[in-house]
């Protein structure tokens, strides 16, 4: 692909966060990859066509889903999900001192790579305060300017940055891995909440779909009387979570993936019942199932 014709893709920067790492294994190295502060400014850089893509982190295997994604994708109305990616989380405890691990005072990362750590960070560590970063590779910007400093990170800053590794594979789990969505802006002639126009979408075992929903009444079983219409049709769910509108105390709206395309019938079936129940609906997009 040719420079001209390359995608620009938008990521949690700044250069060697998981998000890069997640982008350029989606996308391939030969394209334009644009670091931004925050996950919204991902989101915005999308909507304002600064970017053909962005890539959001969606869930960690041991920290869970990632609230501020979740809540974008629910208030930003023209924004849809066309793939996932899978990326192995290593985290490395590095500084740019060699530094004893009772010598550490201060420790810096994002908050779900702290929590992912926790277990060594209160085997380990004697009680450092801690400092929440908007990115992995945003901590190795910060420790740099305070002594007796450290920052949990990916192996692929130690180079950037200059940085000694004090400790590898410090994660809770040696199975630990992110799941990221990509996005991309909804073209304004094919409406991605019309379950009818997505010709381009083929089968279905190979596809996930991803839906937002609000109960129109916030009544007992009403969870069930959604979760059944997938039953009914076979359908497999591969996550459900809830999240606060925040209109009112007690009324959630459930992010559900599952298997299967909007282009398979059973699929369109379902979600035509389930969008009648809802006070909103919103399909986020199918795409297919990443495989390493």
């Amino acid at each position: 692909m040719s420079k001209n014709n390359s995608i620009k893709c938008s990521y949690l920067g700044p250069a060697g966060t998981y998000s890069e790492i997640a982008a350029k294994k989606f996308f391939g190295e030969n394209n334009v990859f644009i670091a931004k502060n925050t996950i919204a400014d991902v989101f915005d850089s999308v909507t304002t066509a600064e970017a053909d893509y962005g890539v959001v982190p969606i869930e960690n295997s041991i920290e869970g889903s990632v609230n501020m994604t979740m809540d974008l994708l629910f208030e930003i109305p023209n924004i849809r999900v066309v793939g996932e990616c899978v990326i192995p989380i290593r985290h490395f405890l590095l500084s740019y001192e060699k530094i004893e691990f009772d010598k550490i005072r201060t420790l810096c990362s994002h908050q779900q790579a702290i929590g992912q750590c926790s277990k060594f960070i209160r085997s380990y560590l004697k009680d450092p305060e801690i400092i929440f970063t908007a990115s992995t590779s945003n901590a190795c910007h910060i420790i740099k300017s305070i002594p007796n400093s450290a920052a949990i990170a990916s192996e692929n800053v130690i180079q950037i940055y200059n940085l000694y590794t004090i400790a590898k594979d410090i994660q809770d789990s040696l199975v630990n891995a992110t799941r990221f969505f990509i996005i991309s802006k909804i073209n304004n002639n094919n409406n991605n909440n019309n379950i009818y126009n997505f010709d381009d979408y083929y089968s279905f075992e190979s596809y996930k779909t991803s839906i937002i929903c609000c109960p129109k009444f916030n009544k007992a079983g009403v969870l069930y009387s959604i979760l059944k219409n997938f039953t009914r049709k076979n359908i497999n769910l591969t996550r459900i979570e809830s999240r606060p509108t925040k209109k009112q105390l007690g009324e959630y709206s459930f992010y559900i993936d599952f298997e299967g395309s909007i282009a398979d019938n059973k699929v369109k079936r379902a979600l035509i019942k389930i969008e009648q129940m809802s006070s909103f609906f919103k399909i986020l997009g199918s795409y297919k199932k990443w495989i390493e």
